[in-house]
């Protein structure tokens, strides 16, 4: 049976590698948060959605965007908590954030944001 940590790791993992595929099969049943305030926030249904409002425009916005957690741990039984950095133009961003992921009958379910849209919007230049 996957958990929580290992299915929001294997996430992680397949947006670093570009693996679309990964991140389709990981992402098909999800609820996606997005701060609002951040340039993408809103709620977002399945791996279609996600693409076409996170992932896609992030891509087009800030060069060598990368979202590795720090840490990676456990929350209850179904949930993990990942916390990092925001990092893509050659160092300028340097965003915290903290991801919190549900897990549901061995598939993530529901993913929720907590960052600083205003530092993030800053240093990206997406005022």
């Amino acid at each position: 049976m996957t958990d929580a940590v290992s299915a929001a790791r294997a996430i992680y993992d397949a947006f670093a590698a570009g693996d679309m595929a990964g991140l389709a099969a990981g992402l098909a049943d999800i609820e996606w948060h997005e701060n609002e305030g951040m340039p993408y926030g809103g709620v977002w249904h399945g791996f279609g959605e996600v693409a076409q409002n996170v992932f896609g425009p992030i891509a087009a916005d800030v060069p060598d965007f990368t979202a590795v957690p720090d840490e990676l741990l456990p929350l209850g039984d179904n949930r993990a908590v990942a916390f990092g950095y925001y990092r893509g133009h050659d160092g300028k961003v340097a965003t915290p954030f903290c991801h919190v992921w549900t897990l549901a009958d061995g598939k993530l379910v529901e993913f929720r944001q907590y960052a600083d849209s205003h530092l993030y919007r800053q240093q990206t230049g997406l005022l």
